[in-house]
């Protein structure tokens, strides 16, 4: 009989908990369309991949957004020379980031290979992001994310 009430007690307990949860808010993600300056350089000449599945679509340097191509070169890309895009994209609010792939085009030079990207939101002179993407000198591509947060009042910024 004790063990009856000791049940029931417990079972009416975790209703109670169940009823008085309060229901957790997550914040709207919105969606904001803001212009996007990208520079990137590298320490060694990039050229077209040659280990690409189809030529046709190789490239020396290629940065994607979601799956999206945002910027594709296929030309020969000298060794600190900086490549500047301007990019007009609508993104959610929150966490976003760039994949950005180069291809070294001397693959064999056992040297490790870097690629400084800097992203500015609109024509601002400081960056909202810096990275150095690092590839050891036995890859053939170097990949990397540069990560952003895309905050909700963003397209009143610049």
């Amino acid at each position: 009989m004790s063990a009856a009430i000791v049940l029931l007690s417990t079972w009416l307990y975790q209703q109670t908990l169940a009823e008085n949860q309060a229901p957790s808010e997550q914040p709207l993600q919105t969606i904001v369309n803001q212009e996007y300056r990208l520079r990137i350089s590298a320490t060694f000449d990039a050229g077209v991949d040659p280990f690409a599945e189809e030529l046709a679509k190789a490239a020396s340097l290629k940065v994607t957004y979601q799956g999206e191509e945002l910027l594709v070169g296929n030309q020969p890309i000298p060794a600190g020379e900086v490549t500047e895009a301007e990019i007009d994209l609508e993104l959610p609010t929150g966490r976003n980031e760039f994949l950005i792939e180069m291809s070294p085009s001397d693959s064999a030079a056992l040297v490790p290979r870097a690629v400084h990207v800097q992203l500015f939101k609109g024509d601002g002179q400081q960056p909202l992001q810096t990275e150095t993407l690092w590839a050891p000198p036995t890859d053939s591509l170097v990949v990397g994310t540069v990560g952003f947060e895309v905050k909700p009042s963003a397209s009143n910024e610049q």
